[in-house]
């Protein structure tokens, strides 16, 4: 065998053995990120049942990146005002730009949306009202009223 060949043999081994190296790490740089992510809506969840006293069961955060949702599901601020809902909402809206503000996962959420919605089967949900807060230049959420 040519020490060209050897060489060309060593090359492709080590190009092999480095993408079966890289491969896991970048899996579990990602698997970090979205540990992390969901962390984050964890301690989301956490803070607004701790602090407006809401049952865990009516909390439900998910965020798609521009766009993060705190959904308040059979609620019992479903029967009260829309006035009401704003404050809640206002709280709400606080607590959760106050956990993404320092996480870089969530330098693009540029909305943060409190709905209230009534579940009354498995498939069967209506919208009951939906509060918006957006992000001014000044990197603070702002009630946006339509």
């Amino acid at each position: 065998m040519t020490q060209h060949m050897k060489f060309m043999m060593m090359a492709a081994g080590l190009l092999a053995s480095s993408l079966f190296v890289a491969e896991p790490a970048a899996q579990a740089q990602t698997a970090t990120s979205t540990a992390k992510h969901v962390d984050t809506l964890g301690n989301i969840h956490t803070s607004i049942v701790k602090t407006i006293g809401a049952d865990a069961k009516t909390v439900h955060v998910t965020s798609n990146g521009s766009v993060l949702v705190v959904a308040r599901v059979n609620s019992p601020m479903n029967g009260t005002t829309h006035e009401g809902r704003n404050n809640e909402a206002k709280m709400i809206a606080t607590l959760a730009a106050k956990e993404i503000a320092s996480e870089p996962k969530f330098a693009k959420v540029s909305t943060i949306r409190v709905e209230y919605s009534a579940h009354s089967a498995p498939a069967k949900s209506k919208l009951v009202d939906s509060v918006e807060f957006r992000k001014g230049p000044d990197g603070v959420f702002d009630f946006h009223e339509t």
